[in-house]
């Protein structure tokens, strides 16, 4: 008898499957082509902008503009305005740091003119940093030709010693310390020489967001690490942290890194625990919607939520998230755009209804 119910039963639940794995197939293709995004409060993929992956900080914009120009004095000013506020403070030098690891006069100029200050010290480490991988570029070492890895290991150890110099000009910034844990892990530095570096950064900002998720990658498989302990690295940091230092994220984080190294295309995340997703979740809820730091955390949470089956919470994210879609996962794909759309098509299909 229960042979014959199951019997009954499994032909409408077969069909039930086939349908479901057409669906999500034709999302996982097709993206939102053919759903009425506005129904569900999400813009057109037409609109949908892949060169940033949060909105600009208008103070911060500002100075970017006026360095551009050659003026160094409202970079400056921004830098000093934020104090020892240290993500805040990364977050600002970071961006002028960009900019001058393109074109560096006008920081030449604040160097000539305030040749102790830290904070132009500071950028002009970090615009090292970011010159050096510039020169690598993004695909595996084996690919990249000898020259350009010479450069790259150049670079970086001119970043490390820059960032040493800035550290003794402001001994209690962490900054130059973040810089320094990144460069060691483009040279590889043994663990035994990347620990005091971390001890120090730590020391000085025990929940830096920017530093930690420099660290996390250090400790990944593809650096200097394992599987192992970049995820015991991520939960041990995230369940030290306090909330609103938004460092929840980093087991979101190792669980991505570990699936970006299967086989097979870029994944959309990494698989977690319900628990850890709730962190986050939890977190992005009680953080300043200005916190620079959080769109970011915003789109991990979002491709974790859809590969989690929690279509309606991910719809969420992607709506406070657009327009911007210019960061990870998606830039690991080669049209983050795309690779953003066909998420929220699955996440539309996994919410079940309207929302």
């Amino acid at each position: 008898m229960f042979q014959n119910i199951l019997s009954v039963l499994g032909i409408p639940i077969l069909i039930w499957a086939l349908w479901s794995t057409t669906r999500l197939a034709r999302a996982n293709r097709r993206g939102t082509a053919g759903i009425d995004v506005a129904a569900y409060g999400l813009l057109p993929r037409a609109e949908l902008d892949p060169a940033r992956g949060g909105p600009p900080v208008p103070e911060a914009a500002e100075a970017v503009r006026a360095v551009r120009e050659g003026d160094w004095r409202p970079g400056a000013a921004l830098l000093a305005a934020a104090g020892q506020e240290w993500d805040l403070r990364w977050d600002r030098l970071s961006a002028l740091a960009s900019v001058a690891s393109h074109d560096e006069r006008w920081l030449s100029a604040w160097r000539f003119e305030r040749p102790k200050d830290p904070d132009a010290a500071a950028v002009y480490a970090q615009a090292l940093l970011y010159r050096a991988w510039d020169a690598r570029g993004g695909g595996w070492a084996k690919d990249t030709p000898a020259e350009r890895m010479a450069e790259f290991h150049q670079l970086l150890t001119s970043s490390l010693y820059a960032a040493q110099e800035a550290a003794a000009l402001a001994p209690r910034d962490p900054s130059p310390w973040v810089t320094m844990v990144t460069a060691a892990r483009g040279l590889a530095l043994p663990h035994e020489e990347f620990r005091p570096l971390w001890n120090e950064l730590t020391a000085r900002a025990p929940h830096h967001f920017s530093g930690h998720l420099n660290a996390l990658q250090y400790w990944c498989a593809k650096w200097c690490g394992s599987d192992r302990l970049a995820h015991r690295f991520a939960q041990q940091a995230a369940a030290s942290a306090p909330a609103h230092t938004l460092l929840s994220v980093l087991p979101l984080e190792a669980s991505f890194e570990r699936a970006l190294q299967g086989p097979g295309p870029v994944p959309l995340a990494g698989r977690n625990p319900k628990s850890e997703i709730n962190a986050v979740l939890n977190a992005v809820a009680a953080a300043p919607a200005d916190d620079p730091r959080l769109p970011g955390v915003r789109h991990v949470l979002a491709a974790s939520l859809v590969l989690a089956g929690r279509g309606r919470e991910a719809l969420e994210q992607f709506r406070l998230l657009e327009p911007w879609v210019g960061a990870e996962p998606w830039t690991h794909h080669a049209d983050p755009a795309t690779a953003f759309d066909r998420a929220r098509a699955l996440a539309v299909l996994r919410a079940g209804k309207r929302s």
